[in-house]
Order: structure tokens, then C-alpha cells, then sequence
């Protein structure tokens, strides 16, 4: 068992193993301690400091100024720094004790010398680094809404047995697709199915910040870099994404200038913040995504041709949600299903909701169709989810640009094309009415046995079939 320290055992641990000095005086600023550190910064020995005035070692010229006297003057801590023209230059801060009348009694001073100062400053810089490197990946943790991933269809299944090779390495990869068609997703299950899955996923894009910003985010900058900088800098998203991957949305809308940095740091791996003067190595693998046609511009020098092979290692295109149609409503019901278990329902998709679902074109892809889910979601009223195009776009098309709207491998006959338009116009209804078969039926002119009927024809069909 450890013997109980005493008085005497702390005074001589501080005297011979602390880092820095410390000076101890009574309330009229005679010494009562100083450790060894601390005389040998003053330029003498401990026995030449005890019992004397600190106002003496003024006299004396050892320092120019005591934030001691000041401590005791104020009866408020003070800070000075000491010498600062000579290597005995430290920053100094006494912190005074009183007593039950306001009196002080003592004054404990600590003085840092500066060369050991700007070592605890770089520390506490690199840790500050560290901090602001989990703050973003946090950040980017929240924005980062899981998304599902479904293969029902050859395409997609194709794809993703691609991916589960590429996944595995370091390899840069693009993915190429329209808006919504879950580009984002697809970086992120790459990332969670490789080797830095530990580590963070960042993403920017590319195309929502202006180019000096997009050029500060991924770089970083330094002090003063320029107007509106932290006064301590910023690391860049390379740097937050180190040991990870680095995801660049929409990375045909990178200035050219800023695509030349952007091979090089690839090139070379590594970056120079904005406004700096060193070379930070950088480990993050990048995968990129665009709508656009990177090889048309190309040919237009719009888009660096060197940067896209460094990029494009692998490419992969996903394909629009029309052309996998399969994967239409296994997504919806997973969409559904989150919502179900976040308001606790158990709503579902009526059948005429399923065989709009299929019909719709979805523009906007994924994302429309989550939208539309959510949409469908919030307005029901019912248990059952009645979709119809907003605004009712299959409708007007029909109408206003029949022969653009006719698919003829689809609709064979006119009664099916006729077939088709009521169905949507009694899901248009039917939405409008917040799935009410009562009042859809009033406002449709129809019984409700009938309107039932007709909303449970496809179904019946298919049970009839089997």
C-alpha cells in the first residue's frame, strides 16, 4: 500500500518534476516557493529568491514588470508576459488568494515559457484540427438520410454485382445518372462496403457552391486567407476525409481552374490549403458523380480530359427508374414502411396507386417517387394510398399531345387507351378526396359499389388468371 503523502513529498515533486515554474508569495509579495525551474529562469538559485520581495528583483532589473504586484494590487488575476526581448521571455499568470475578508494572502504565479507556449498552441491547433474534422464528419453523418437499396431489376443486379469488385479497392470511380436516380446512395453503399468503411464519408457539391467557397471547403484555408476567414483557418474536406472517401456530387460543374488543382492533389497526393505555403499529404478515395456528359464536354473544354481519366477508373451508369420498372413499388413500400413505423400507421398502397405507380414516367426518378410517397402519405385519410401525377401531368399530356402520350406496344386497342384514362382520372378523384370512396363516387357521378368495382378490376382480373 502507498504511504500517505505529505506536505514535504508535494513540494519537492513540484519543485524538481514540474514542467514549468511556479512562484509563490505572501500577501505582501515575499517569496514563500519557487521550484527549481523557476530560479533557474530568473538567471539565479532558489536559496538567492526565498524570503526577498518580488519589488526587489524589480530594483534589480531581473524582469521589468511583476504581475504578482499587480495580483495583489487588483486582487484579480494577471497576466504579462516577461522579458520579451531576451531568451528568458515567458508569459506569466498570477492568480491571488484571499481570505474570508477580501484580503489577499498569497499569489501562486506560473510562468510558461514561450518556446513551450507555441508547442501547447500547435497541440492545442492540432487537436482543434481533430475537432473540427469530427464535427464535419458528423455534420455530413446527419445530413446523410439511409436510402434503400433495391436490385429487383437485370440492370440494377447487374450493377450491383459491379459494384460489390469495385467496392473492395481504392479505385476512383464515377457514377453517371439523371437527377434522382440515387447517385448519392450508390457512393455511399461503395464506401460502407470497402476497406475505410470505418472511417468518414464526406460529400460537397460541387454545383451549390461558388468557386472560391467550393475551392476553401476542399482545400481549407489559412489564416487570413482572405476576407471573412476564421481567424484560426479551416481545414478542407480533403483533410476531414482522410483514411475515408471523399464524394463529389456533381462534378461537371467544377470550374475549370479549380479542376486543375484537383488533378493535381490526385496526381500528387496531396493539397495546399488556400493561402498556404506547405503541402499537406492527403489520403481519401474519391468518387464522383454528374448528370452530365462528361465526354461531350470534353470535346467542348468544358471538362479537363486528363482529370476524367484520373476520375473514371471505373464508371457506372444507373439507369432512370422508367427503364426499372420493377424496382418501382418494392422502393415506394420501403418508403411506406419508414413512414408507417415514424407515425406509427400501417397505411398501404391501393392497387390503383400500384398500377399508377408503374405507368408514371418519374421524371424526378427516386427522388420524385419518395416525394410522392410522402406526399400521398400525409394528405390520405384512409388506410389505403391513392397516387395520381401533381399536377396531373399523364392527364394533360394525354389530352393536350395524345400521340406523344400513346405508347402503341402498350395500348393495343382504344378501349385499352380509354381504359387507361379513366383509371387515372378516378385516381386524380380519388386523391382529391383524400381516398373518400363516398364523396369520390358523388363527385364521379358513379355508385360506390361501382367505383369500388373499378378500382379492384385489375386485381380481380389478375386473382382470376391464376
Amino acid at each position: 500500500m502507498t504511504e500517505k503523502l505529505t506536505s514535504e513529498d508535494i513540494l519537492k515533486a513540484l519543485n524538481t518534476h514540474y514542467c514549468e515554474s511556479i512562484f509563490i508569495t505572501d500577501g505582501e509579495g515575499k517569496v514563500i516557493f519557487v521550484n527549481e525551474l523557476g530560479a533557474e529562469r530568473m538567471g539565479t538559485k532558489r536559496e538567492n529568491l526565498m524570503n526577498r520581495n518580488v519589488r526587489e528583483f524589480l530594483s534589480e532589473g531581473m524582469y521589468e514588470r511583476s504581475t504578482t504586484l499587480t495580483a495583489i494590487e487588483t486582487k484579480q488575476d494577471a497576466v504579462g508576459t516577461l522579458n520579451p526581448d531576451d531568451d528568458r521571455s515567458s508569459v506569466s499568470h498570477s492568480v491571488p488568494v484571499l481570505d474570508d475578508n477580501g484580503d489577499v494572502i498569497m499569489v501562486v504565479t506560473n510562468n510558461m515559457n514561450k518556446e513551450h507556449s507555441r508547442e501547447w498552441e500547435q497541440i492545442l491547433k492540432r487537436e482543434r484540427q481533430v475537432t473540427e474534422r469530427l464535427r464535419r464528419e458528423l455534420d455530413n453523418l446527419r445530413d446523410q438520410e439511409e436510402e434503400p437499396l433495391i436490385a429487383h431489376s437485370p440492370q440494377m443486379q447487374k450493377i450491383y454485382s459491379m459494384i460489390n469488385v469495385i467496392a473492395p479497392t481504392d479505385s476512383n470511380v464515377i457514377i453517371l445518372g439523371e437527377s434522382g436516380t440515387g447517385k448519392d446512395v450508390m457512393a455511399r453503399y461503395i464506401h460502407d462496403h470497402s476497406g475505410r468503411s470505418d472511417k468518414a464519408f464526406i460529400s460537397v457539391n460541387c454545383a451549390a457552391l461558388p468557386e472560391q467557397l467550393l475551392e476553401s471547403e476542399l482545400f481549407g484555408y489559412e489564416a487570413g486567407a482572405f476576407t471573412g476567414a476564421l481567424s484560426k483557418g479551416k481545414i478542407g474536406l480533403f483533410e476531414a476525409a482522410s483514411g475515408g472517401t471523399l464524394f463529389l456530387d456533381e462534378i461537371g460543374e467544377m470550374p475549370l481552374a479549380l479542376q486543375s488543382k484537383l488533378l493535381r492533389a490526385l496526381e500528387n497526393h496531396e493539397i495546399r490549403r488556400v493561402g498556404g505555403v506547405k503541402n499537406i499529404p492527403i489520403d481519401a478515395r474519391i468518387i464522383c458523380a454528374t448528370n452530365a456528359n462528361l465526354q461531350e464536354m470534353i470535346k467542348e473544354k468544358t471538362f479537363r480530359g486528363d482529370l476524367y481519366y484520373r476520375l473514371s477508373v471505373f464508371t457506372l451508369n444507373l439507369p432512370p427508374l422508367r427503364e426499372r420498372k420493377e424496382d418501382i413499388i418494392p422502393l415506394a413500400e420501403v418508403f411506406l414502411k419508414k413512414l408507417n413505423q415514424k407515425y406509427g400507421t400501417d397505411k398501404i398502397l391501393a392497387d390503383v396507386s400500384i398500377d399508377t405507380m408503374k405507368r408514371h414516367n418519374w421524371p424526378g426518378n427516386i427522388r420524385e417517387l419518395k416525394n410522392v410517397v410522402e406526399r400521398i402519405f400525409v394528405v390520405s385519410k384512409g388506410r389505403e394510398l391513392i397516387f395520381t401525377p401533381t399536377p396531373t401531368a399523364d392527364i394533360e399530356q394525354a389530352v393536350d399531345e395524345p400521340m406523344n402520350y400513346i405508347n402503341t406496344g402498350e395500348y393495343g386497342s382504344l378501349k385499352e387507351y380509354m381504359d387507361e384514362m379513366e383509371r387515372l382520372y378516378i385516381a386524380k378523384v380519388m386523391a382529391e378526396c383524400n381516398g373518400s370512396v363516398n364523396e369520390s363516387a358523388k363527385k364521379l357521378g358513379i355508385h360506390r359499389s361501382v367505383l369500388y368495382r373499378k378500382t379492384h378490376k385489375d386485381k380481380n382480373e389478375n386473382s382470376n388468371s391464376k
